[in-house]
């Protein structure tokens, strides 16, 4: 479809869609890094976080790219398009039922968390209690972005 036909809440439903996709990737990315980082030997935590250093120009570089995709469509909170967007009761319902279900994996989730990670490793129990804080936020917010992209399908 052209997108001059198109109602300009489409094009912004479909542009927050595409950023959501983005924030999930960057999500997983980043708790994969923490975990690694969190996991990993004494001694090796050192040598990774020099090696993750290679992360920082990537956040930056993803960061420039979202402020240049903004410049373009910068969303007006106040414009009828995207009051129509947040104020629609198929985006509500589906946010509600991606965070009911996000939280009752996090919940499920805690116990075999908390067993691989207490039997399967050996972490002082600073370092596991973040591993495990680490991994439920990750599997939290992993969760409900792509329930809410899978629910919010047309």
């Amino acid at each position: 479809m052209n997108d001059r036909t198109e109602h300009p809440s489409e094009i912004l439903q479909r542009f927050s869609r595409r950023n959501l996709y983005v924030v999930l990737v960057i999500v997983l990315l980043l708790g994969a890094t923490g975990i690694a980082l969190t996991v990993s030997p004494q001694g090796a935590v050192a040598r990774s976080s020099q090696r993750a250093a290679w992360f920082i120009p990537v956040a930056i570089a993803i960061i420039a790219g979202v402020q240049t995709s903004l410049a373009r469509r910068r969303w007006d909170p106040k414009s009828e398009e995207v009051q129509l967007i947040l104020n629609d009761e198929w985006r509500r319902t589906n946010m509600a039922r991606a965070s009911r279900a996000a939280l009752v994996t996090v919940l499920v989730a805690q116990t075999p968390l908390a067993w691989t990670f207490g039997f399967l490793t050996e972490l002082p129990p600073v370092r596991l209690a973040f591993a495990m804080a680490i991994s439920t936020i990750t599997l939290g917010l992993a969760t409900l972005l792509a329930l809410f992209l899978i629910f919010d399908r047309e």
